[in-house]
């Protein structure tokens, strides 16, 4: 029949192999999470979404590194939002920008180990499938 052709030619997964395969599922939803922009209030109240990508990180970090061994931002210093707004930022709200998508970072981290715990635990098909992000 069609569906014996159908298992000879894809037998289905060991739990291992689906184990395997849910944990990548998961590190890419991961490594999708650790990206998204985040949401950040200025020392001066401006709210605004930022982008968090890995670029917009690398330019963040060079930023507020580089400022800090300076000792401020220059007069009429912005950072762009992600809906091209230039918003006026301090130092600090370099740092705090920052540490917004460290803790996005951070709680996916966690997420994602306790997620790939649960899927090693899975003893079945069914238990590893049901580990989503």
């Amino acid at each position: 029949t069609d569906d014996e052709a159908a298992a000879i030619q894809n037998p289905p997964l060991t739990v291992g192999q689906a184990q395997a395969q849910q944990i990548a599922l998961l590190e890419a939803a991961y490594s999708s999470a650790i990206t998204q922009p985040v949401t950040f209030t200025t020392a001066a109240g401006v709210k605004k979404t930022f982008q968090a990508d890995t670029d917009s990180q690398i330019v963040l970090i060079k930023a507020q590194q580089g400022y800090a061994i300076v000792g401020a931002v220059p007069d009429g210093f912005y950072w762009v939002a992600s809906d091209n707004t230039q918003v006026p930022f301090t130092l600090e709200d370099l740092k705090g920008l920052y540490a917004a998508m460290l803790a996005q970072g951070w709680t996916a981290f966690q997420r994602l180990q306790t997620q790939k715990a649960a899927v090693r635990a899975a003893k079945t098909l069914a238990a590893v499938n049901a580990v989503v992000w």
